[in-house]
């Protein structure tokens, strides 16, 4: 009888723990609020020019993240927009980017 009755606290107590939980952090000074959560919103990283192929009398192709783009198709959510020689120019929304051969030549046009 008694060891039924300790059971049963056993279960209530543990039932009770379940409904009462802290709504806040006990540690924390009075009076404070958690900062609130921004949403993150997902950024594409830009295609990696790999290189520019312009054969004689040809449209130019590119290679970006070792696929071969044409001017005009999408690769990572980017527009390819025009070749140049040793630069290309991608496009996402209303934003342009000016990929170039070498990484540190990377500009934002707007």
């Amino acid at each position: 009888m008694v060891r039924v009755r300790n059971v049963c606290l056993a279960v209530c107590l543990a039932g009770l723990s379940l409904l009462v939980r802290a709504e806040s952090d006990p540690t924390a000074p009075l009076g404070w609020q958690a900062p609130a959560t921004q949403k993150k919103t997902a950024q594409r990283r830009l295609p990696e020019l790999q290189g520019i192929v312009c054969p004689q009398q040809e449209t130019c192709s590119v290679i970006l993240d070792n696929r071969v783009v044409q001017p005009g198709e999408q690769i990572s959510g980017y527009t390819l927009k025009s070749v140049q020689d040793d630069a290309v120019i991608l496009q996402r929304g209303g934003r342009q980017w000016r990929l170039a051969l070498f990484h540190e030549q990377i500009k934002i046009h707007e």
